[in-house]
């Protein structure tokens, strides 16, 4: 029984470090730009087909891909704030048009993705997920392994971007809700410049996460769903603007998801996180590491 609860405890904490680097990019747009994405799943899919067929029709590893899905995501992100949410704002749309416009989005990336590709499940083939190390009685696969440390690398990347770097701090001074627009700008900051690129690094954080979603599990149209709630989900948990409390909500997920699988089962894994999550918000309503 102990050997299985190690198991559950890390494979659980290897997988909520996937879920914070997947739910990064909508914790980017929605801590930033005020933007709550629910088109976030449909970036990730497209990162996730732009692995599968470049991996199986170009036989590349798919980590080498990274840079070209960061690219991809960028300009799905930067078009996005350029064409839909920036037009929005100044036509006095408010949040809430903003909000209908990611779901027009993810409709539209969905439907062209069934257009392509219909409702077909593709699995990359890749020698990661047939690969695992053990130690003892835990087996952990090499895809899963790789996803954690290349999560961590990504987080502390972009922690690093907005934190330490010229450009990083134009970001947070520009954002709605760490900093302030106007003045800003009387400080000489290109605001609509600055917006772009800050939906362009929250599109290049799905592009790394579709990249490694991609190594261990399907890909079709309707997987943005899966991944969009998720990313909802642990985004709310962990609290705006904390990256230490979206690496914990994510770590959280993904032991309660690894709990439910083992004790309730597969089919209703996700009933414990669920439920916790609500638990969470009732006491906690701005999550775990929320700013008061």
């Amino acid at each position: 029984m102990l050997d299985v609860l190690q198991q559950i405890l890390i494979f659980g904490m290897v997988l909520g470090g996937i879920y914070a680097l997947a739910s990064l990019g909508m914790g980017l747009a929605w801590g930033l730009m005020h933007v709550v994405n629910f088109a976030h799943g449909e970036w990730i899919m497209i990162s996730m087909y732009t692995t599968y067929w470049l991996s199986v029709l170009l036989h590349l590893d798919p980590y080498l891909l990274i840079p070209i899905n960061i690219g991809v995501g960028m300009a799905i992100g930067a078009a996005s704030q350029k064409f839909v949410f920036a037009p929005v704002s100044k036509r006095g749309g408010g949040a809430l048009m903003t909000i209908l416009s990611t779901f027009g989005i993810s409709m539209l990336m969905t439907g062209i993705a069934q257009a392509l590709w219909t409702q077909t499940i593709y699995t990359l083939p890749n020698p990661y997920i047939n690969t695992s190390l053990r130690i003892g009685s835990i087996s952990i696969s090499a895809a899963h392994l790789n996803g954690l440390v290349i999560s961590v690398v990504t987080i502390l990347a972009i922690y690093f971007i907005l934190k330490k770097t010229l450009t990083g701090k134009a970001i947070l001074g520009t954002s709605e809700i760490t900093g302030d627009t106007e003045a800003a700008s009387l400080m000489g900051v290109d605001t609509e410049k600055i917006k772009i690129l800050s939906l362009g690094l929250a599109g290049a954080a799905t592009g790394v996460a579709g990249t490694v979603i991609a190594t261990f599990y399907y890909v079709n149209p309707t997987v943005g769903i899966t991944w969009g709630l998720l990313g909802f989900v642990v985004v709310t948990l962990g609290g705006l603007g904390s990256f230490s409390g979206l690496l914990l909500s994510g770590i959280l997920v993904g032991v309660l998801e690894a709990v439910g699988d083992v004790f309730i089962g597969q089919a209703y894994g996700y009933i414990l996180v669920y439920a916790v999550f609500i638990l969470v918000l009732y006491v906690r309503p701005k999550g775990l590491k929320g700013r008061a």
